[in-house]
């Protein structure tokens, strides 16, 4: 009988070992292996990592199915980790990947394809006028675009017009293929149907990255199923097929004296004989995608949040329409130049990008050997994310985190003052966003010409539902289908 005592206390104290969260880890939910620590379904994500940032503080982990997720609340500390060589890479995930062998484009890549991925596009939105004012006359264009179709539905409650859609994505694609589309293009909606598609379903790749295990177990009609890889390989395909016979378009009419476009310069570079080259067309399809991802979806999504944050606080939508009064002719959209000019409506956008946090975390990175961070080992393959939302509304840098108080931007002389401690809705590091100039300049011009031209207010007796989607931290998407009312301003 004691031998059996003896041995079932050495199995419990083999099990508990096993089991326990090594202590020199962040603190936070270890669970079991395999599965991780899974959590009841009756609270939001957000939620749970609220709950988590009172229990712990600024680093944490939870471990969700095999990956030890490391969350960060703290901007210094994502800084560190973000400019640091150990966590620069992508986690090898399908939700990066999409399919592939590894990961292309720039958003999900690694090592020199992704140096070289980002050195270009970034060289690239440069050249073509990111933050120059060359593009500027691109941007005052599908702007008016917008107000005329603003114009057709004004004194009535309706939904955002579908041209904002087509307006952002035209400056992209001016950029990247010199292609623009009308409203009504038939091309815009096959193009919108074959990005779309993708992303769409992609979203339940997440399932299959937390539980790779699953593909050993399940047969393929239910691991499809479940994780949609099936539709993802479709999808994908369906949206190489849109773009090679852009990409096809461009090769015939290619003029190497001359290159227009993104799609040019990059078939350039693929006939160029250089050992650390890295470029091929699938590769450009994979960067086509990512920044009419993050170009024009984000821009998209960040004025409809403008339109319904200053349709609630009318105070605010009547000081920034007074400043572009007195700096600008009605009708006149501004220059690069005038940017300085209009302190307050500078501040509205940065207050709008703090307190939407568009991005509720940031994208994920793995550690690429063992390492410390905040005082804890992070061992090699574990993954890192900074929250964003969470950064955006810390007490130790924002006064009234949850108020909408675009004068926390202006500095007692009456200026905008755009460096702030605690504000990243860009990123940081190394990964930070390659579009973040073009975000800031469509987002700036596109407030300037809608509140210019209309007052925005709520249908009559309701407010704007400026709620975030509580299960959906990564993205905190506007409640697009809301009615709102446009009055021409005379």
């Amino acid at each position: 009988m004691w031998v059996e005592l003896v041995l079932s206390a050495a199995l419990l104290f083999l099990l508990w070992q096993v089991l326990k969260k090594p202590s020199d880890l962040p603190p936070g939910r270890w669970g079991l292996p395999l599965v991780g620590y899974v959590p009841l379904p009756f609270k939001s994500i957000r939620d749970h990592i609220r709950d988590l940032y009172k229990k712990h503080g600024s680093i944490y982990i939870w471990r969700m199915g095999v990956h030890n997720i490391v969350f960060l609340h703290d901007q210094k500390m994502a800084r560190e980790a973000y400019t640091s060589t150990d966590f620069i890479d992508r986690p090898p995930w399908q939700i990066f990947c999409i399919n592939e062998k590894s990961p292309k484009g720039v958003l999900g890549s690694n090592g020199l394809l992704w140096q070289n991925n980002r050195r270009f596009a970034l060289r690239q939105l440069r050249d073509l006028g990111m933050g120059k004012s060359k593009l500027v006359a691109a941007v005052h264009t599908q702007a008016a675009m917008m107000v005329e179709e603003f114009e057709k539905q004004a004194g009535r409650p309706a939904c955002i017009p579908h041209a904002m859609s087509v307006a952002v994505v035209n400056i992209i694609w001016q950029m990247v293929g010199n292609i623009q589309f009308e409203v009504s293009d038939p091309k815009y909606i096959e193009f919108r149907e074959a990005v779309d598609s993708v992303m769409d379903s992609a979203k339940n790749l997440f399932i299959y990255d937390l539980f790779p295990w699953l593909e050993k177990i399940l047969p393929t009609s239910i691991l499809n199923w479940i994780c949609h890889l099936d539709l993802v390989e479709d999808a994908k395909e369906k949206f190489f097929h849109y773009f090679k016979e852009v990409i096809a378009e461009h090769k015939e009419t290619l003029d190497r004296d001359n290159p227009r476009d993104l799609i040019d310069t990059y078939l350039m570079e693929m006939e160029k004989d250089s050992p650390d080259s890295t470029y091929s067309e699938r590769d450009l399809c994979f960067l086509i995608l990512d920044l009419f991802n993050t170009g024009s979806l984000t821009i998209r999504d960040t004025t409809v949040w403008m339109i319904f944050y200053l349709a609630n606080h009318p105070k605010v939508q009547e000081k920034l329409q007074r400043e572009l009064d007195e700096v600008l002719p009605r009708g006149t959209l501004p220059s690069l130049k005038d940017k300085p000019r209009l302190p307050y409506t500078e501040a509205v956008v940065h207050e709008l990008l703090r307190i939407t946090s568009l991005f509720g975390l940031g994208g994920q990175h793995v550690a690429t050997r063992d390492t410390k961070l905040g005082g804890y080992t992070i061992p090699k393959g574990s993954v890192i994310t900074s929250v964003i939302s969470e950064i955006h509304r810390d007490t130790r840098h924002w006064d009234n985190p949850d108020d909408f108080l675009p004068e926390r931007w202006i500095t007692e002389e009456g200026k905008f003052s755009a460096k702030r401690e605690g504000f990243m809705p860009f990123g940081v590091g190394k990964r930070q966003c390659v579009g973040e100039g073009l975000a800031l300049m469509e987002v700036f011009m596109f407030t300037v010409a809608l509140f210019q031209a209309f007052t925005f207010t709520p249908p009559p007796g309701k407010l704007m539902d400026l709620r975030p989607d509580s299960n959906n931290p990564k993205g905190n998407n506007p409640r697009l289908m809301q009615e709102v009312v446009a009055t021409v301003r005379q």
